[in-house]
């Protein structure tokens, strides 16, 4: 008989490769997980500053010239889950870090320094911008978004933009296109 499907998961990789090496890998012993106490699993979750990957181009917009080594850093941030949805995890003490990155630009690479800003501390403060609770269908085209007070979709892009382009804003595709004469 097989064993239990999460037993399966449990199974040594040598073991899933090749069957030498293991007397029996169908009777290998169940790995039993050990729960994590409630005290344990509320304090993690508690707003706090964690470790998270945060991608390079993120923060340094104006590095787009540069294929940059590694993409995303290791950063403290800010994070936690809040029993009230009126509430967002919020830094309260922040400090700059400076990081080596691999600069390229081909055909020529160098070490160079970047700032990054990480969270020391954090609290729960009130949302100052809480989730619209829109009751328009959503715009279907990228390129549009939602007027709430008409519900209409618009063209993100103002006219002005193309116009400072010599062209003109097409409505309908939201794209600048050449002025017609």
């Amino acid at each position: 008989t097989l064993p239990p499907a999460a037993d399966l998961l449990f199974v040594p990789w040598p073991c899933q490769m090749a069957l030498s090496g293991c007397a029996d890998p169908w009777h290998w012993p169940p790995l039993t997980p050990t729960v994590m106490q409630w005290m344990e699993v509320y304090n993690r979750s508690f707003c706090q500053p964690k470790e998270m990957l945060v991608p390079v181009s993120e923060e340094h917009s104006a590095e787009v010239e540069h294929l940059l080594a590694p993409s995303c850093v290791a950063l403290h941030r800010c994070a936690g889950c809040c029993a009230d949805e009126g509430l967002q995890c919020v830094p309260t003490r922040m400090h700059v870090v400076v990081m080596e990155v691999m600069k390229t630009r081909y055909p020529h690479s160098h070490l160079g320094q970047l700032a990054f800003i990480e969270h020391s501390a954090c609290e729960y403060h009130l949302d100052s911008f809480p989730a619209p609770r829109s009751s328009c269908p959503p715009c279907s085209d990228k390129r549009k978004r939602q007027d709430p007070q008409t519900c209409q979709c618009r063209c993100r892009r103002r006219s002005q933009h193309c116009r400072d382009r010599g062209l003109e804003l097409n409505e309908h595709s939201c794209r600048c296109e050449k002025l017609r004469r």
